[in-house]
């Protein structure tokens, strides 16, 4: 499964004179667009807002748009429009930056404090949640596989990848993957480079 920083930073999007909502939805489309197909563009993006999950971040961003302009009744009406029409729950207060995709909608989670950087995909079933009143706080270009809980007042580095139905307890450094119950560290960046330097250096 392709999950590369590099990938993201074909996305160019320059601020301009479009709505903040227009603008973060925009950008949630082409994030998609270079997951499924390695690039972006009008049409790709296009198809992405009818693609599985899409509506969930759509109205995600509509409600977050709404608790910014301080709309109390539409940020409530959404808050219950979003589980009824995509099956998630997204806590009204969730905060997540630019290129939130959700792959698939059903059964994903997110806690009202949750924070997440650019970037950040989210699968099936996966839970975003609190333990004794703290929730995470994730960067930049971080996978969250099907079925996978992060929970509490933990940080989640920027370029991570969080494994299928792993449980995510302790904080995770940047460039590493995390697997199994609770879930461990099992690669880093660093490692994956040096194994591939090691293979060159034996050929």
């Amino acid at each position: 499964m392709r999950f590369l920083k590099d990938d993201f930073e074909k996305i160019s999007l320059p601020e301009d004179w479009r709505p903040w909502l227009l603008r973060n939805v925009r950008a949630d489309l082409c994030a998609k667009s270079v997951w499924y197909h390695g690039r972006t563009g009008r049409w790709l993006s296009a198809r992405m807002l009818f693609s599985d999950g899409s509506g969930c971040s759509v109205l995600y961003r509509a409600m977050q748009a709404c608790r910014r302009w301080r709309l109390a009744p539409l940020t409530a009406a959404l808050y219950k429009l979003i589980p009824f029409l995509t099956g998630a729950v997204i806590g009204r207060g969730a905060q997540f930056g630019p290129g939130l995709v959700v792959l698939h909608s059903v059964g994903v989670v997110i806690n009202s404090a949750v924070k997440g950087g650019t970037n950040v995909i989210v699968e099936s079933g996966a839970t975003l949640g609190a333990e004794k009143g703290k929730s995470p706080v994730l960067g930049d270009c971080v996978f969250i596989g099907s079925g996978a809980k992060v929970l509490g007042g933990i940080i989640i580095g920027g370029n991570v990848r969080i494994g299928a139905n792993a449980v995510v307890l302790d904080d995770v450094p940047n460039d590493a993957t995390a697997v199994g119950v609770p879930a461990r560290v099992v690669r880093t960046r660093s490692e994956r480079g040096a194994d591939a330097l090691s293979s060159a250096e034996e050929r």
